[in-house]
């Protein structure tokens, strides 16, 4: 019998956050140097051993544009299968209080309202945020 060893697929978290501000939403367009280049996300990034998706959140938001957000709910997970690899975003709805950011990995930031998100060019696992948000969205009207 021939034994194959079958690697493991990586699986990346990456918690990211839905801000929200005056009934608007935080959409970041990716730099043209990042994978994806020039795409729409909601902000984020990886988990780094020891975190909480949580602090993880916390310390990508400060990193990508110098603020400090509040997480207000969780939204479920979505996963994104890259083939060697596989991307599970942690989104989370946040609270900002205040516009004064500072971006370190995006080309640019739009404040729009949800219902314009779809109008933007994002990358394929965001829009499963999208769909999620809108539900969460409409569970709370």
């Amino acid at each position: 019998m021939i034994e194959v060893l079958v690697s493991e697929k990586l699986v990346v978290r990456v918690p990211c956050a839905v801000i929200e501000r005056d009934g608007k939403v935080l959409a970041g367009q990716r730099s043209a140097a990042l994978s994806f280049p020039l795409q729409w996300e909601f902000p984020g990034g990886k988990l780094e051993k020891g975190e909480t998706d949580e602090q993880a959140l916390l310390r990508e938001i400060m990193e990508e544009l110098n603020v400090t957000v509040e997480i207000v709910d969780k939204l479920p997970e979505t996963s994104k299968d890259q083939g060697w690899r596989e991307i599970v975003l942690v989104p989370f709805v946040c609270k900002v209080d205040t516009i004064d950011f500072i971006l370190t990995e995006h080309e640019q930031i739009l404040w729009l309202d949800p219902d314009d998100l779809p109008t933007l060019d994002w990358t394929e696992a965001d829009l499963n945020v999208i769909k999620n948000y809108y539900d969460y969205l409409a569970a709370k009207s």
